[in-house]
């Protein structure tokens, strides 16, 4: 049975494992190839330039060494030596035609290519058109000392011999870029795999398998060479976590078999609660946010999960609601608190990334429970923003949850709903295209009201609704208290409503107040 658990665990996981991987690669190949080419292009255009330059330089210093020689055969008529200084340049395979002329504009000498080679295409033309047509003048000093013009040495070169060199140097040129943009991809991809992304897997890969009856026994990774850096606090703050847990376990199994049933559950419940929600120590430290919270289970152990992580770039909220009570929902809980805690220690950033991750350690989680949980969940990244920015705070929203109520200080409204941020957690294997977020700028005062359906889903005793509408109401009517007076008021409200009605769902509010 051990062995194909953990078969059926690494199946789970490869594909994971390959979209990491996969995507890792083809972003840093994509990357180092477009940079390539860019540099590649640039080079090109370099060497363009220079070709161009050596081939106007080099032109014109042989017509300069035959310069003298035409003049003279020009002069003398002499139709050997013209004969010889044109066959020495047409020797020159970019050599197009080579024509001398005397200063009565009659050919002495003359050999063109034009008839053996087509002319020249649009590209060939356009690259090197202006540098291919030469002519030299031609003069001669009398005895007197006088200079005459006696004719001209005309060239033209073939620019698509020119280009054709060119290209063959360019195609080298780019080809050892590509080259080295391969290998500096694979370099890069396998520094990142073997330092970070097979670690991270790992992790992964022990957090899918820890069983929810024995979590102190979880298959704790060893990572070698991680031991002092964050990936070795991750590992042991989650093993220091799972051993809590597993105390908690036991000491509800000693207290079901000393008590009843109720006992145990309420128990492992206050247990729960003190593992998860923040103190309000916490929550009074946090800068740029005041912020106020309720919770009340319906029943011994609740189903909904809320939670405030303060790190250093700003803070973290998330609030979800796992289908059903007891204590098959607060396990829930606590899985998704530990991923959520895991997924910002290791400096996450990216929502869809972090949804992803821990869609897949709740589905697995829950798969070998058998108790078919999921749940609704919205996270919020809040960061402060810098001193004089128009706004004060930056808040990212992602997931699938009640709706978000955001009061302005100037008295605006606004109602977000969060059905197409995300899907429910643990519903499914794969959930990462459903992922959105979107971004709200938050000004001082602003105040933004979270909470679960146990508050908009509490029924009177005519089992009439508590209503979304109402909350609204609630929130516009006080926006401008504070966090806490805000908090009692919305629970106040809802309590009056509920009025000696049961309570069947849990109250879980969380209140942001901008700074």
């Amino acid at each position: 049975m051990a062995s194909q658990r953990g078969a059926d665990s690494n199946s789970d996981t490869r594909p994971a494992t390959r979209s990491l991987t996969v995507r890792q690669a083809a972003v840093t190949l994509v990357i180092v190839v477009v940079l390539g080419l860019v540099a590649g292009v640039v080079e090109l255009y370099s060497d363009w330039r220079a070709m161009r330059g050596e081939i106007r330089a080099s032109t014109e210093r042989t017509l300069r060494l035959v310069q003298g020689s035409a003049a003279e055969a020009a002069f003398q008529f002499n139709d050997a030596l013209a004969t010889q200084v044109v066959d020495g340049l047409f020797a020159y395979p970019e050599m197009r035609r080579v024509v001398l002329r005397d200063n009565f504009d009659g050919i002495i000498a003359t050999r063109d290519r034009s008839g053996e080679r087509p002319q020249a295409g649009a590209l060939e033309s356009s690259l090197f058109g202006d540098v291919t047509d030469y002519r030299v003048p031609l003069t001669y000093e009398a005895v007197r000392g006088d200079i005459t013009e006696v004719g001209s040495l005309d060239v033209e070169l073939d620019a698509d011999v020119i280009a054709a060199s060119f290209m063959q140097r360019g195609g080298v040129i780019l080809t050892v870029g590509l080259v080295k943009a391969l290998v500096i991809s694979a370099l890069v991809v396998l520094i990142f795999y073997f330092m970070i992304t097979r670690p991270l897997l790992a992790l992964h890969r022990a957090i899918t398998r820890i069983d929810p009856t024995r979590p102190g026994a979880w298959p704790r990774p060893a990572l070698p060479g991680h031991e002092r850096d964050e990936l070795g606090q991750i590992v042991g703050s989650l093993d220091a976590l799972m051993q809590a847990f597993q105390r908690g376990l036991e000491q509800r199994d000693q207290a079901r078999d000393e008590n009843t049933r109720l006992g145990a559950e309420l128990d492992v419940s206050r247990r729960i609660q003190e593992i998860l929600l923040p103190s309000q120590a916490e929550l009074d430290a946090i800068e740029g946010l005041e912020i106020a919270t309720y919770m009340e289970p319906a029943s011994e152990v609740g189903g909904d999960y809320y939670d405030v992580l303060s790190h250093a770039g700003g803070v973290r909220i998330g609030i979800g609601d796992v289908t059903g009570h007891g204590l098959e929902s607060g396990v829930v809980m606590l899985m998704t608190q530990s991923a959520v805690r895991t997924m910002l220690t290791s400096e996450e950033a990216d929502i869809v990334r972090v949804m992803e991750v821990l869609n897949s350690t709740i589905y697995n989680n829950v798969q070998r429970m058998g108790c078919g949980k999921n749940l609704t969940l919205a996270l919020l990244d809040y960061h402060p923003t810098a001193d004089g920015a128009p706004a004060r705070g930056r808040l990212r929203i992602s997931g699938q949850h009640e709706s978000v109520i955001v009061a302005r200080a100037s008295g605006a409204i606004e109602v977000i709903d969060t059905d197409e941020l995300g899907f429910p957690i643990g519903l499914v294997e794969q959930m990462s295209e459903f992922v959105a977020e979107i971004t709200l700028d938050l000004d001082s005062d602003d105040v933004v009201v979270l909470y679960t359906d146990g508050i908009t889903e509490a029924a009177d005793p005519d089992d009439r609704l508590y209503g979304l509408e109402r909350l609204v109401e609630v929130v516009t009517a006080h926006r401008r208290d504070s966090a806490e007076a805000l908090k009692c008021a919305i629970i106040d409200d809802v309590k009056r409503h509920i009025g000696t009605q049961k309570l069947y769902d849990d109250l879980t509010l969380v209140i942001l107040r901008q700074k």
